[in-house]
């Protein structure tokens, strides 16, 4: 670092005003305040979390409209449609219908041009809503108002053309957003200690360096050369990295080309407390993780059976005998409330199957007593559901407990089988992770059938988020009446007692017996729509959680993108569901099929996006059991993801086996997932040939050979399937570069629908070409690449070979003799430094 050059320390900072001139490329000799110009407008930083846009061709843009309902927009119900209307599209109220997700927000996703465009939201038909996260608006004319969402590619294809050293600079594609955390963002420098990351944009290839300046009391100015971290058309993307602060400083822009400097007249605060980062646990990098849904993974103990439970090989579509009898259909709604018998025993009965597998890591569905196969539906958070242990002890147990009063609670039967299996795991060398379901809870929840029988006498009545108490109406989350939703306020719970009771869970599940040592509880929590509580709350239970065990692990189910929950105050990671988007986008689309270069410039969006801390410990999962299952996505393709994905009665789905083909493009997305930045994630049954449609098909019960036959005979283990995921698995595991390695993206090559990209870590380095094309790829591989080291073959088209001279040699990489990709297939290459 050398100090600013006395002139620069001179520059008269342009007025706010001044800065929106008309934009223009200007060649000066000397340092001058940068001009970007009146009718300039970024749009990626400016959108409302409501929308996300991604620039599809010339002009135009693919736009995800979100909404979220709750009681303060309109009151939803299982039935309640959405639609989106707007200037687009006629204000039509039908015309563009939005889906239900996963997650339980409405989404949907158009093509829109350059333009600024009016909408509104659509409920039941008849309520007429403004964006409620997007605050530029204008009037309807009719007392109410509009949303506005303005989109404006103008610095994608600018009028004149700007190139290295030519003197000119696009000031409208120079971009600082210190609001967002892909371009400021707390970080770990190279010797462990905090630093922030911060970022700048301008238009690719257009200056030769940018730095950053900084003016600081204690030292004085600095200049920190910036370096070029990311090329995204039409963009460059420079970083640098400032050690930690003591005190307060501004900072600024200079951009160089040629002989032509700017000063961006831009100044931005930097604070110490914005420098405290995000530290990971080490070992999710490491992680291979492992979904359940206990209920349908493992019948170990019919004794615990819940009535009815449905014989576990048994044929999905043919009903048993007791259902119907009332009246419903399979899709109403007797094939949701299956139970089968998965249970606790079954699960440790199997942990060898998730060694040989590879599985460092699982994630369990809920596990507390709920009414239903999920539990999603909890009773209580104090004990595990007793059809999990043993039956009958839950009843027992909280007939003698204060649900209130923590030092009431006891440890049930069912309890302490989970606590061993817990310790089985630990002593395997495995992680298990729960879910947090803290948003809502069951209608037989204790607290809400208190509720239902005092009414506002009830000392739950603060809980809930009751509308009315005569007649009883409350908020159920995404309008379902059997999960009521807890009361929030801008900091959390509306109630202590909740946000106390929850606290007591936590602990009790983090360090059981209490004794300052939490190797007896849970690794972490995996947490359902965090987004519906404020986030003073997550801030809170993180401090919370890092006290017990500073170990553990935080995720979030979080459907978009992330960057505001990776602050270090919050959560850990997310579930990944932008990664599998891109992925089927990909491999699983015909018409809709983007490029490998799109695909890659999706996914280094949210490497940018994130700090690497959070990118190294991503679930990077296809699939989970609020989607279809990822070889039936593959079997229907263009569709979205999780979206139109159902094969109930008039639906164009087909949820039939998939083809040999299907499950080859599936082993792809796996190798994918292996081979990334970030921790892969399997939904159970998925590395057996599973498939279906959405829930509750995707939920079936897990295939296991020694159960063969099933009633069906579709329904089997495909071995050679399962052998290409343990060696997929082996592959991440053998090799730390593929692990904890850098990454960075070598080769898009669209005409041959090929991807290569490098990880690298230490003396390893590792090349990854993966084939999403039909026909075998010959790929010639940039001598520089290879140099200097020696290599093999680690993997090819899903299996795992022994060096051979025809492929195994470095001579066919550095002789310039290319390198067989096969079909839908991928060819992983490993080298060691000399």
């Amino acid at each position: 670092m050398a100090s600013i050059n006395e002139a620069m320390r001179s520059i008269v900072m342009l007025s706010a005003a001044a800065m929106f001139l008309v934009p223009s490329c200007a060649s000066e000799s000397v340092t001058r305040p940068l001009d970007r110009g009146a009718e300039s407008l970024i749009v990626a930083p400016m959108l409302p979390r409501s929308i996300e846009a991604i620039s599809s061709k010339a002009d135009h843009w693919q736009v995800t409209f979100s909404l979220v309902l709750s009681s303060k927009i309109a009151s939803p119900s299982q039935s309640t449609t959405v639609g989106l209307a707007g200037s687009f599209n006629g204000w039509n109220p039908v015309l563009t219908p939005m889906v239900r997700m996963g997650d339980g927000v409405y989404r949907v996703t158009l093509e829109l041009p350059d333009a600024t465009h009016l909408y509104k939201f659509v409920v039941d038909g008849n309520a007429w809503l403004n964006d409620p996260a997007n605050t530029r608006v204008e009037d309807d004319g009719q007392g109410g108002v509009n949303s506005v969402l303005t989109l404006d590619s103008s610095t994608q294809d600018a009028s004149e053309p700007c190139a290295l050293g030519d003197g000119m600079v696009d000031a409208a594609a120079c971009v600082h957003d210190p609001q967002r955390a892909m371009w400021l963002q707390g970080a770990v420098d190279n010797s462990g200690s905090m630093a922030t990351r911060v970022r700048y944009r301008t238009r690719m290839d257009d200056v030769t360096s940018v730095s950053l300046d900084i003016d600081h009391t204690k030292d004085g100015a600095l200049s920190i050369p910036m370096q070029r971290v990311a090329q995204l058309i039409p963009f460059d993307w420079w970083e640098a990295t400032v050690p930690a602060l003591t005190e307060p400083a501004t900072y600024s822009f200079t951009l160089h080309d040629g002989d032509a400097s700017w000063r961006d007249a831009q100044e931005f605060a930097l604070s110490p407390q914005e420098m405290m980062g995000l530290r990971t646990p080490e070992w999710t990098k490491h992680a291979v993780w492992y979904q359940i849904m206990l209920d349908r993974f493992r019948n170990g103990d019919a004794s615990n059976d819940p009535d009815p439970t449905r014989p576990w090989r048994s044929d999905w579509l043919m009903p048993s005998a007791w259902e119907g009898r009332d009246g419903q259909t399979m899709w109403q709604w007797f094939a949701f409330t299956r139970q089968y018998g998965g249970d606790i025993t079954g699960l440790q009965a199997s942990i060898p199957y998730l060694r040989d597998l590879g599985v460092t890591a699982v994630y369990l569905n809920p596990v507390f007593e709920g009414a239903s196969h999920h539990k999603y539906d909890a009773r209580s958070f104090v004990h595990i559901d007793d059809n999990f242990g043993v039956k009958g002890d839950f009843e027992i147990a909280s007939a003698q407990e204060d649900l209130a009063t923590p030092s009431s609670w006891t440890w049930t039967a069912s309890d302490r089988a989970f606590l061993a299996l817990i310790a089985e795991f630990h002593q395997q060398g495995m992680k298990l992770i729960i879910d947090g379901v803290f948003n809502h809870v069951g209608d037989q929840h204790l607290a809400f059938l208190d509720l239902r029988a005092q009414g506002k006498s009830s000392r739950f009545a603060s809980w809930f988020a009751v509308k009315s108490f005569d007649p009883f109406v409350y908020d159920g989350w995404a309008g379902f009446g059997q999960l009521p939703v807890f009361a929030k306020n801008s900091s959390g719970f509306a109630s202590d007692q909740v946000r106390d009771h929850l606290f007591a869970v936590t602990r009790r599940w983090m360090d059981p017996n209490g004794d300052g040592d939490p190797s007896d509880g849970v690794d972490g929590w995996r947490l359902d729509v965090p987004n519906e509580i404020p986030k003073p709350f997550w801030q809170q239970w993180r401090t919370l959680v890092k006290s017990i065990n500073p170990d553990a692990f935080i995720s979030g189910e979080v459907w978009t993108r992330a960057d505001e929950w990776f602050d270090g105050t919050t959560f850990d990671a997310v579930m990944n569901y932008p990664f599998a988007t891109a992925a089927l986008a990909w491999i699983g689309n015909q018409t809709d099929k983007i490029t490998v270069s799109e695909l890659d410039r999706r996914l280094a969006l949210l490497r940018l996006a994130y700090p690497a801390q959070a990118s190294y410990a991503l679930m990077n999962l296809l699939d989970s059991h609020d989607t279809d299952r990822v070889a039936s996505m593959l079997k229907n393709p263009d569709r979205g993801y999780d979206q139109n994905n159902h094969d109930r009665d008039g639906s164009r789905y087909d949820g039939s086996k998939p083809a040999a083909e299907d499950f080859q493009r599936q082993r792809l997305l796996a190798l994918l997932q292996m081979t990334y930045i970030g921790a892969p994630m399997i939904w159970y049954g998925d590395e057996a040939g599973m498939w279906g449609s959405d829930d509750p098909v995707s939920r079936k019960p897990m295939l296991w050979q020694d159960l063969e036959p099933y009633d069906n005979p579709l329904d089997r283990v495909d071995a050679s399937h399962l052998g290409q995921y343990r060696a997929m698995i082996a592959l991440r595991r053998d090799h730390p570069a593929l692990q904890v390695g850098s990454f960075r993206s070598v080769a898009t090559l669209d005409a041959q629908d090929v991807w290569i990209f490098a990880r690298e870590h230490g003396d390893q380095r590792v090349l990854v070409l993966l084939n999403g094309s039909e026909q075998t790829q010959p790929i010639t591989i940039d001598a520089r690449e290879v140099q200097g080291w020696n290599w093999n073959t680690a993997f090819v088209s899903g299996k795992t070979q022994v060096s051979a001279p025809s492929d195994a040699t470095r001579a066919p990489l550095v002789d310039g003799v290319p390198v067989i990709v096969p079909a839908l297939g991928a060819r992983v290459l490993v080298g060691t430094r000399r």
